[in-house]
């Protein structure tokens, strides 16, 4: 009887010891990979710094200056690392300082500098070898396509544009630059192409003849019609790749009532979603920068001005003043509310995968939309119908905080290296290094030593860009899991 029952509870136990078998766990340990050196930023920022360093040794010539003995290493780098991260600030008279071997040298680094990061670096990451995630991460966020298996396509079609846009430029000036007095067809050309790139690439540097008063800012504001051509070339340049072609997709050049509610000849609703911010905050900072500067310097700079005068020149240097530096009048006269106004806008500065600086529109663009969303209590960032992942929201804030904390640290040590420069402007001049703008108000000129190399440090790292720079130095790792939420009391 006890057998037939051990035998017939053998099986159900033994069935039911299996099921109440705890599994096994294996502790899997995710290898991080170790750092890349020869990752994308790496690679960038090693090619941009030879450029650097290239330009600054043949500025140092001595043929490279007009009357014959070195500039020094001090001022060939600051000029060098200007022209190259097409910033635009000077320590000497471009036009009279450097010998026509030295302007070329200023010319190849601009326009080296302006498709950087949009061509010649993105082909050597990318083309012909695997690229990983985060590589492709940063292709995308840069150029703005989606594959990197077209980069020499995105990469021939940004040249082929550019360089179009270069020449187009060039000959409109050409028309203005040949009916200047004692000035050569030679002379008017080479003018023209130096005058066409700088202002495609917001570079903002000037080899024009000095007026009779042997200012530079006379000759460009005493001929309208070159403040209005080159207005437009820098609102271009500043716009980046992917709005062109988002813009050029969706163009329809046939009139007709429903389009007009859209954005002009412009199907506005087709836009992508990095489109529409883009266009609005652009339209609206220019709005703003020129309205401001009207304001401000109605009575100021702008005093001997004709009322179509003063309206033309903010609007030049509304557009100017934001990402480029040209200046057509001595903004070292300019009242401290302009100084601020600017100072802002300089540090957003123009679009992603534009040859423009700052911290891009496009991030502006979407702290704004995470904010607008918090202010109504929504649980996601969302515009336009549109949500906004909160991966990018936080890059976006990262940027910030990056440009932010290093303005912060560098503003203190500036005014310890330059007591002898006016507070306002230095920080001004801080910031138009920073966002790689070039608006000056003479403070570069009178720099020490120290104060340059912080102002070299400044451009190169407003050029690059905080978010190259975190990539660099702290790759990311992919956590697979989530620690327990936690409030933290705010306001």
């Amino acid at each position: 009887m006890n057998e037939q029952n051990d035998g017939a509870a053998g099986p159900a136990s033994s069935a039911a010891t299996r099921r109440r078998v705890a599994p096994v766990r294996v502790p899997i340990r995710h290898r991080v990979p170790p750092r890349r050196w020869t990752s994308a930023p790496a690679i960038l920022l090693g090619v941009f710094l030879l450029l650097n360093i290239a330009g600054g040794l043949l500025l140092v010539l001595p043929f490279a200056a007009a009357d014959g003995h070195s500039a020094g290493f001090q001022v060939s780098f600051f000029t060098a690392i200007s022209a190259a991260t097409v910033t635009g600030l000077t320590q000497v008279d471009t036009q009279t300082f450097w010998s026509p071997f030295g302007q070329v040298v200023l010319f190849v680094l601009m326009l080296v500098g302006g498709l950087e990061f949009m061509t010649a670096a993105t082909v050597l990451v990318f083309f012909g070898r695997r690229t990983t995630v985060l590589e492709e991460e940063v292709y995308r966020d840069t150029v703005g396509s989606g594959q990197t298996s077209n980069v020499a396509k995105v990469a021939r079609n940004i040249v082929l544009a550019f360089m179009a846009g270069y020449l187009i430029g060039a000959a409109l000036i050409f028309y203005q630059m040949r009916t200047m007095p004692g000035m050569s067809l030679a002379e008017a050309a080479w003018q023209s192409i130096f005058l066409s790139v700088s202002a495609f690439n917001n570079a903002g540097l000037s080899i024009l003849p000095n007026a009779a008063s042997g200012n530079n800012l006379d000759t460009l504001g005493a001929y309208p019609y070159l403040a209005g051509l080159i207005t437009p070339m820098i609102i271009l340049g500043a716009l980046g790749w992917p709005l062109m072609v988002d813009m050029r997709r969706n163009w329809r050049p046939e009139l007709n009532r429903r389009r007009l509610s859209g954005l002009f000849l412009f199907n506005f609703s087709r836009f992508t979603l990095d489109t529409k911010l883009v266009i609005i905050l652009t339209l609206s900072l220019y709005a703003l920068s020129a309205g401001a500067f009207l304001f401000a310097e109605w009575d100021g700079v702008l005093a001997h001005h004709s009322l179509l005068g003063k309206v033309g020149s903010s609007i030049f240097h509304g557009a100017s003043g934001r990402t480029a530096g040209f200046a057509a009048l001595d903004w070292s006269g300019v009242r401290d509310f302009t100084l601020l106004i600017y100072g802002g806008l300089m540090f957003i500065g123009g679009s992603t995968a534009s040859v423009a600086g700052g911290i891009k529109v496009n991030t502006l663009a979407v702290l704004l939309a995470a904010a607008r969303s918090a202010a109504f209590r929504h649980p996601r960032t969302e515009i336009f119908r549109r949500e906004i992942g909160e991966t990018l929201v936080a890059r976006a804030l990262m940027i910030a905080l990056i440009a932010v904390a290093y303005l912060g640290v560098v503003t203190p040590i500036l005014t310890y290296t330059e007591p002898h420069l006016n507070f306002e402007k230095l920080i001004f001049e801080a910031v138009s290094a920073f966002g790689t703008n070039g608006m000056s108000t003479g403070v570069s000129a009178d720099l020490s030593l120290a104060g340059s190399i912080i102002f070299m440090i400044t451009m190169l790292a407003g050029r690059i860009g905080p978010l190259t720079l975190v990539m660099l130095l702290a790759p990311r790792e992919e956590a697979s899991y989530r620690y327990p939420q936690e409030p933290v009391r705010i306001g």
